[in-house]
């Protein structure tokens, strides 16, 4: 069953970059869809929240191991580049952007050339040459509520996160680095194994000591966590000590796609209560089982189970762009309106603005 095989960045990415993931482009993207409501879902601006992308690892970090092994690979700037998350191809959405730095577990065809933390600091070093070279353009928030202003200037609102705290390796401290660099969200494991617990591919070991010290540190440093790629056990783990609410940032429902980095409904229903909110990704091992290309309906059939689980509230965003693999009808950024519109008229505007953008912003305290 697909749900138990492995997963590696690789097998995910394939082919995925490139010509092909510009194809999304070129999909038919009516401008005044009818809402439920019977009103046009292009009469008010559009505002997205994105929980999760690999943008900055899929081209800052490109020269090194193992995204040099990958078939394909990105070019270019935030602004402007050949991958699927690119400023200048956002049209008049206004858009808030969580760039994920992910880090390497070095197992299976994972491993890096330099050290966890090294690989961090490298990331974290290219991100800030484009806040400087793309300024005009986009903008770190380094706190949820700078969001609003910027996008009020016309700028895309960076947000820094960590995709597997495999960097915790040199020590609980790298929290303190991960306040001053401006991280809001941070994750706990990729798919393999670290020093603070396990993934997906390790589903019967849980978070280590040191795993709940971070989760702790997080917490003191207002730093919300992210449960995604998390095994069950350890999620379970993290729910039975967190103080405060966290984040599924890019995880869809188990109940549709027998995955194990879904989420089941009984943790669906533990980020809810704990107050937190869980991203849908466009991944389409993630949508449909068997990895094939989706349709719309299926895709939105993961948010309609969560509204049927009282998740009006809890459903967001976490795309997985330029980490995954999208159908092209909906992997490039350009096709977000064509998204908006469709789920307009599939729920109606109220829930799909919520959808998009008012509960990722409610929860972390932008109203």
């Amino acid at each position: 069953m697909r749900g138990n095989r492995c997963i590696t960045r690789r097998a995910l990415l394939g082919g995925a970059f490139g010509a092909a993931a510009l194809a999304g482009a070129a999909c038919s993207t009516p401008k005044s869809a009818q809402t439920g409501d019977g009103a046009t879902a292009t009469e008010q601006p559009i505002d997205f929240f994105d929980m999760h992308a690999d943008t900055i690892d899929a081209i800052g970090m490109v020269s090194r191991a193992p995204y040099t092994t990958f078939p394909d690979k990105l070019s270019g700037t935030l602004v402007q580049n050949n991958g699927q998350v690119s400023a200048d191809r956002m049209g008049d959405v206004r858009w808030a952007q969580c760039y994920a730095i992910w880090i390497p577990d070095n197992e299976g065809d994972e491993k890096a050339d330099i050290s966890a933390i090294d690989w961090y600091r490298e990331a974290v070093t290219w991100f800030k040459g484009q806040m400087e070279q793309c300024g005009d353009r986009i903008e770190q928030a380094r706190s949820f509520s700078d969001t609003p202003a910027i996008l009020d200037a016309g700028k895309v609102a960076a947000v820094r996160t960590v995709e597997n705290a495999a960097c915790l390796d040199a020590g609980l401290e790298v929290v303190d680095e991960f306040a001053e660099d401006g991280v809001l969200i941070a994750g706990v494991t990729w798919n393999y194994r670290n020093v603070l617990g396990s993934g997906n591919n390790y589903p019967d070991e849980g978070l280590t000591d040191l795993g709940r010290e971070y989760l702790a540190a997080l917490e003191e440093h207002g730093i919300v966590a992210d449960v995604s790629h998390l095994n069950e056990k350890g999620f379970w783990e993290l729910e039975s000590v967190a103080t405060k609410p966290y984040v599924a940032t890019h995880s869809n429902a188990r109940s549709l796609c027998n995955h194990l980095r879904n989420l089941t409904d009984d943790q669906f229903r533990a980020i809810a209560d704990r107050g937190g909110i869980v991203g849908l990704n466009f991944n389409d091992g993630f949508v449909r089982e068997g990895g094939c290309a989706y349709t719309f309906e299926e895709l939105a059939a993961h948010v309609e189970h969560w509204l049927d689980l009282n998740g009006e509230d809890v459903i967001a965003f976490g795309s997985d762009r330029d980490g995954a693999a999208i159908p092209t009808w909906l992997a490039d950024c350009s096709s977000q309106e064509y998204l908006f519109e469709r789920f307009s008229e599939h729920l109606g505007e109220q829930i799909t603005r919520k959808l998009f953008f008012e509960n990722a912003m409610r929860f972390f305290g932008v109203q």
